[in-house]
């Protein structure tokens, strides 16, 4: 009884402790170093929990025509994949094919180091982060959300 108590107490703190530490910044900055390493498991993991299911949806959609995916991603992102790979992705896997695509990374800014996360606002557990890029004059807003103790992109993808 009080071993699974005290269990209870060290699990209980260390998830306030996550909350408490995650921050908008850092979990976005997590975000685009998997972007950078392909890592479409933690990618996905930085996605709201709609933007997964949306995700989700699409896999289906994406099964019941394989060979039309696969002519999209091979015209679309330069990715050599044949319908037989499409209906067998799961959405992780999907994410790391986009984003390690020849198109996708000739669209991205060639070092990371010309990324920064600058600054956040909060609301709750919303938040805009805001990001710039070396030489370009805007600064970019992505709304994140919290959710399951770290900060999620909430923008809609679909």
């Amino acid at each position: 009884m009080i071993k699974g108590f005290v269990l209870f107490l060290l699990t209980l703190t260390l998830t306030l402790t996550s909350i408490a530490l995650a921050s908008p910044e850092g979990d976005m900055n997590l975000i685009i170093d998997a972007v950078y390493r392909a890592d479409g498991e933690t990618v996905y993991r930085g996605l709201s929990n709609e933007n997964q299911e949306a995700l989700s949806m699409v896999m289906v959609m994406m099964t019941l025509a394989p060979d039309q995916v696969a002519l999209q991603l091979r015209e679309q992102l330069d990715v050599q994949i044949s319908p037989s790979e499409v209906s067998s992705l799961n959405e992780q896997e999907l994410i790391s094919v986009i984003i390690d695509s020849p198109f996708f990374r000739s669209e991205i800014p060639y070092s990371r180091d010309m990324i920064a996360c600058e600054s956040h606002t909060m609301l709750g557990d919303t938040a805009l982060v805001y990001i710039s890029i070396v030489n370009e004059d805007s600064v970019y807003r992505y709304p994140m959300m919290l959710q399951e103790g770290t900060w999620r992109i909430a923008t809609s993808f679909f």
